[in-house]
């Protein structure tokens, strides 16, 4: 690996500036121009603040609920806690109440979901709102998983098949199980620790340390291998003892950090602190 260093120092410094926000230190809390000027989510994804939120008031209190899966789908799907608190938690799948209150938002001006987990492509027939799609969408999840409920001895793998669908991908589906895995459903997977989906961002991450063209493509089984690599590489080096999930967030924004340092890139969104 190469460009393990900088890893290394994006891990240890967006740790850091988690830290002194969280013990109310002022700003500035880090004298790197691009931590500072751009948003990075953090090395753990648990604290994210929608992670948190939703783990909060949707996954806690409805842990034994059979729809758990698929009302984290609807989670990330929309990714946005006012709404998701508009909507209410789904004890059972209700397009028309779905739909309705996305309309309702959007007709009094407010933003309703964010651009971060997106739907594969081929689902409109023509015309339609967004809310529609994504509609039809969930359509399909809930009916799988219905009848292909995930089962608290299902490893986090199976789980994510169980997940995927038409319109929820490889990296959508691991990221539901990325909220499951911290419920009775799956924390006691036995590849809790060790599993993560393919995902574009991450991959990109890899091919920078592994040398390699940004565009190379890699295979489910030598990205899970070399995550796990670049997993005991942070835990030696920081001690952070990370999941292969959360190795795989931070290739990601360490991928969106490189980029941005040495390439001509720049990060969709800047960092404006409440």
């Amino acid at each position: 690996m190469i460009h393990t260093d900088e890893l290394i120092y994006w891990v240890t410094e967006r740790e850091e500036i988690r830290l002194k926000k969280e013990a109310g230190e002022p700003r500035p809390w880090t004298n790197d121009p691009i931590l500072a000027a751009y948003r990075f989510c953090n090395v753990n994804r648990d604290d994210d603040t929608v992670t948190r939120w939703i783990h909060t008031n949707w996954s806690i209190p409805h842990f034994k609920h059979q729809g758990l899966a698929f009302a984290l789908t609807v989670a990330r799907m929309v990714n946005l806690p006012s709404t998701l608190e508009a909507l209410g938690y789904p004890l059972y799948w209700d397009r028309n109440h779905f739909i309705n209150t996305i309309r309702e938002l959007k007709a009094d001006g407010a933003k309703v979901w964010t651009s971060a987990y997106m739907i594969t492509g081929g689902y409109s027939e023509g015309g339609e709102d967004k809310e529609t799609i994504i509609a039809r969408v969930l359509d399909q999840v809930n009916e799988k998983l219905l009848s292909r409920p995930v089962h608290y001895k299902d490893t986090l793998a199976v789980a994510a098949d169980r997940v995927k669908s038409p319109g929820i991908g490889t990296f959508l589906s691991a990221q539901v199980v990325a909220d499951l895995k911290r419920t009775p459903q799956l924390w006691d997977a036995p590849d809790w620790m060790t599993w993560c989906g393919v995902g574009p961002g991450s991959t990109i991450g890899l091919n920078i340390l592994y040398d390699r063209p940004l565009t190379a493509a890699l295979g489910a089984n030598q990205f899970i291998r070399e995550v796990n690599e670049v997993r005991e590489r942070i835990r030696v080096e920081t001690g952070l003892n990370l999941c292969a999930q959360n190795t795989q967030n931070c290739l990601c924004e360490f991928n969106k950090y490189y980029r941005t340092k040495h390439l001509v890139y720049r990060p969709k969104s800047g960092y404006r602190p409440a």
